[in-house]
């Protein structure tokens, strides 16, 4: 006979104990900490203009900010994110309006991308506006883009009349699609007044923002380096600091104690009142360097002795920097140009996976967000326009907007090993010769089509290079030659 007991649980005087997850837990350990509760954005809307500000203040003064930004533009944007059209005449028109582009006239293409993602970086979001332009401006497409800063969206301007609701600057439709939004006319930092500086509705297909969505349904982004502003702000308290110790113990000198001037219990003349000793005049309210320093008998200087840190000064500067490298996701290496201790394996390991979430913003940030949409409406003006002819162009709009869009090639730390290792897999067919292409930077069509420009110069000008495999082997010998010895060797 089986005998089944059923689990016995524990009372509290009359509340029943529940296993919970310790991290939910109220206790001492617990309390307190991050027990508010918030949506994606009320935390963005009360917080952003300050946080906004602090960073630009970082990256105006600190330089491992600022080196932080620049690192972040020149591996996201590089010399820039390219398009490779199907079309060749779509192709040489996109060439001819990159230069036109700049609706302020000092950047290009691709120049006004990286100076979005800093923008990213530094604001949390990047805005831009379409501009159309008059045939009579002399444009090959009349469409210009204006790189605005996100300052220009007012976070606390939020409203429900009407049926519209208008959230953080951005209004939205019946259905929750952007509609418009509604941007000062001027950056609301320049001191202009009201009756000037007004809002305008800009319709939201003339708008492009680009910002990094952490939460579902977060309308607004925030600066990179939220995570880490006080770290890079107690950074600089901390150096400040060392620096004002290190310069008082250098203004230490000697401080000799002698008897006062005169007695005041002599009426008379006396010595010390006929002559004047070094330190009478001054009084001691600073200190020079190495200087000597005379101290009455009644008077004595006493210093504050806070501990000191300088054995561990490096090794604490290192931890937070590798903390605010993470935050603004670089490596350290990058951050501060350190390579102590670096070898080949490691410096490769900390790339690679700077590189993966690079390749990922590249993809979903800057070419999904940004290029993508500036591409399909420069590509709708132009044909609307009659700067390209293209019949069936409505009809298969999407067919003429598949678009490669071909970012930098990363530059490894060892290029003869990566060449091998790609060579080994294309020739064992582990790797399309597309895809190597792409990581550097080429268009499979393009790369064939500049290899057979160089074969058909070679060959105009009697050239024989091992770059050739029509006419060298691998080992740089002779394919005819070769050729010519294996037919001797079948004669024999």
């Amino acid at each position: 006979m089986s005998v089944t007991t059923k689990p016995r649980l524990r009372y509290r005087g009359n509340d029943l104990v529940r296993a919970q997850y310790e991290g939910a837990s109220t206790k001492r350990r617990m309390a307190g900490k991050g027990t508010t509760v918030t949506g994606p954005n009320g935390p963005i809307e009360r917080s952003l203009p300050l946080l906004v500000a602090r960073s630009h203040n970082a990256i105006r003064n600190n330089a491992y900010a600022a080196s932080a930004k620049e690192k972040y533009m020149s591996n996201l944007v590089g010399t820039g994110i390219k398009p490779q059209w199907g079309n060749a005449t779509i192709q040489a028109l996109w060439d001819r309006w990159v230069g036109e582009c700049d609706a302020d006239g000092v950047d290009n293409f691709y120049g006004l991308q990286s100076m979005a993602i800093g923008s990213q970086f530094e604001a949390g979001e990047a805005l831009a506006r379409i501009r159309y332009r008059r045939p009579s401006d002399g444009l090959s497409v009349p469409m210009q883009i204006q790189v605005i800063e996100p300052e220009h969206l007012d976070p606390s301007f939020s409203r429900a009349f009407g049926g519209r609701l208008i959230k953080m600057g951005i209004e939205f439709n019946g259905i929750g699609q952007r509609a418009a939004y509604h941007l000062w006319r001027f950056h609301p930092h320049e001191k202009l007044t009201s009756e000037i500086n007004t809002r305008v509705a800009v319709p939201a297909d003339n708008v492009i923002h680009m910002y990094r969505r952490g939460r579902p349904g977060q309308l607004r982004g925030v600066p990179e380096l939220t995570s880490v502003i006080i770290r890079l702000y107690e950074i600089d308290e901390m150096q400040d600091a060392t620096l004002a110790r290190q310069k008082l113990a250098q203004l230490f000198g000697v401080f000799v104690n002698r008897k006062t001037a005169h007695d005041p219990e002599d009426d008379g003349p006396s010595f010390g009142s006929l002559v004047s000793m070094p330190g009478d005049v001054e009084p001691l309210d600073e200190f020079t360097p190495g200087g000597i320093h005379y101290l009455e008998d009644d008077e004595e200087v006493s210093f504050s002795n806070p501990p000191d840190i300088q054995s561990q000064y490096t090794e604490w500067l290192r931890t937070e920097l590798l903390a605010v490298a993470a935050g603004a996701g670089i490596t350290y290496e990058q951050l501060t140009g350190d390579l102590k201790g670096v070898n080949y394996s490691s410096i490769r390991a900390g790339l690679l996976e700077f590189r993966r979430r690079a390749e990922a913003l590249q993809a979903q940030l800057i070419v999904h967000q940004w290029c993508r949409r500036i591409a399909a409406k420069w590509l709708d003006v132009a044909v609307t326009s009659g700067a390209l002819s293209l019949p069936d162009y409505w009809r298969n709009r999407s067919a003429h907007l598949a678009i490669d869009w071909i970012a930098p090639k990363w530059a490894w730390v060892d290029p003869l090993k990566e060449s091998i290792a790609d060579l080994l897999e294309v020739r064992a067919g582990f790797k399309p010769r597309s895809e190597a292409a792409g990581e550097r930077g080429w268009s499979l069509e393009l790369l064939d089509a500049e290899i057979d420009k160089g074969h058909q110069s070679a060959d105009r000008y009697g050239l024989l290079l091992d770059s050739d495999p029509r006419h060298m082997a691998k080992n740089g010998s002779l394919h005819a030659a070769l050729q010519a010895l294996a037919a001797t060797e079948e004669e024999d």
